[in-house]
């Protein structure tokens, strides 16, 4: 199923597009007064596709909402014009405003993409029960003599019943990351948002549980205490299908929600690295030690110390599906795309007014992942 609409959450600032110019007519509006209402029919297309917009106002006599589109004149952020249809010929985000005498209309996203992935149809549809995946984050650091033994009791885990129930993070950044190959922007704001007490450090999720550096039983059976109090064996609240693309300068992300309880959700999607050779680290015995994988790399949206959760896709009720897309930079010329992969994260406030991971889903670059439902 190829996806012709997106929803934008999205990591890079917006992008200057060359558009063709147009000259509006005189605008002519009649009776109407009040904001304009920008809208277009598809939110995220593949480089060289046509977004076409529409602009309604409010009609004073009838309060109906009337189609102004032939008057207004629409602009990107750099306040070029931009033509209705538009063909951007430059991949990246464009954000688009209109206006109409004194009036400004609300901003549109488009995310252009160089390659459009193609998420997998849904084999299931009428199902609901989706596998869950709580998100697993070890904090982590080149200076840490301690944490390569943390990376051993992970796979470990990894060799428990537990594999198929959560997804792997390694965060580098914090105290013992000074000179960190696997540190990023992205993985600082993580570090700040979770403060951990000490390296190594794990977290389960944003806020459901930490475990600390203890040998391996102790530590496994931590995790499955954790794992049996978070984990729900009938299914999480949502599923996800996605795809990834990338180049050298993007990877891009498609990705459908679909909700079996009704309740509002935020959705984010976090790009990981493996394979980064770190030579220096700290207390490392093998050479696998000195291998990261799903190191945080970048995050979509505006993200901070304070939101590394997405944005709002409102309230999905049962059986309901959003579609959305993210583009997620490549910001540095030590980053090896071709090694990447894309973390999308689903989270809805929990008892304390928190928004919490509900599930997750990973897919590397060049891949695809189907709705995963419960066995």
């Amino acid at each position: 199923m190829k996806l012709t609409k997106f929803f934008a959450m999205l990591a890079c600032a917006a992008v200057a597009f060359v558009g063709c110019e147009e000259t509006p007519e005189e605008p002519n509006p009649g009776n109407t007064s009040g904001d304009l209402t920008l809208t277009a029919d598809k939110t995220a297309i593949e480089l060289g596709g046509t977004v076409t917009f529409t602009v309604t106002q409010k009609d004073e006599t009838t309060g109906q909402m009337v189609d102004v589109t032939r008057n207004v004149t629409l602009y990107d952020a750099d306040l070029n014009k931009l033509s209705n249809p538009f063909t951007p010929t430059t991949s990246g985000i464009i954000n688009v405003t209109a206006t109409l005498g004194k009036y400004t209309s609300n901003t549109v996203a488009i995310t252009v993409m160089a390659q459009m992935p193609e998420v997998p149809a849904d084999p299931q549809p009428e199902n609901l029960a989706f596998n869950h995946r709580a998100v697993v984050i070890d904090h982590t650091g080149v200076n840490c003599g301690y944490c390569p033994g943390m990376t051993d009791k992970l796979l470990a885990l990894a060799n428990t019943e537990w594999h198929k129930h959560y997804n792997e993070v390694t965060c580098h950044a914090g105290g013992m990351a000074t000179g960190d190959p696997g540190n990023s922007a992205a993985a600082t704001a993580l570090n700040q948002m979770q403060s951990p007490d000490g390296y190594p450090n794990i977290k389960i999720n944003f806020y459901t549980a930490t475990v600390g550096n203890y040998g391996q039983s102790t530590f496994l059976n931590y995790m499955a205490q954790a794992f049996e109090s978070y984990i729900r064996k009938d299914g999480a609240d949502v599923g996800i299908a996605m795809a990834v693309e990338g180049d050298a300068t993007n990877i891009y992300c498609a990705a459908q929600v679909k909700a079996k309880q009704a309740k509002e959700y935020k959705v984010v999607a976090w790009l990981l690295e493996s394979n980064i050779y770190s030579p220096n680290q700290a207390g490392a015995t093998k050479d696998y030690h000195k291998l990261y994988n799903y190191a945080l790399r970048n995050i979509s949206g505006e993200y901070s110390r304070n939101n590394v959760a997405g944005e709002s896709i409102g309230v999905l009720e049962e059986g309901q599906t959003h579609d959305c897309a993210f583009t997620l930079p490549i910001v540095s010329t030590k980053w090896n795309w071709e090694n990447m992969g894309v973390l999308v994260i689903v989270s809805a406030k929990d008892a304390n007014n928190r928004w919490e991971v509900v599930n997750s889903a990973y897919c590397p670059v060049k891949e695809s992942k189907a709705f995963e439902y419960v066995e």
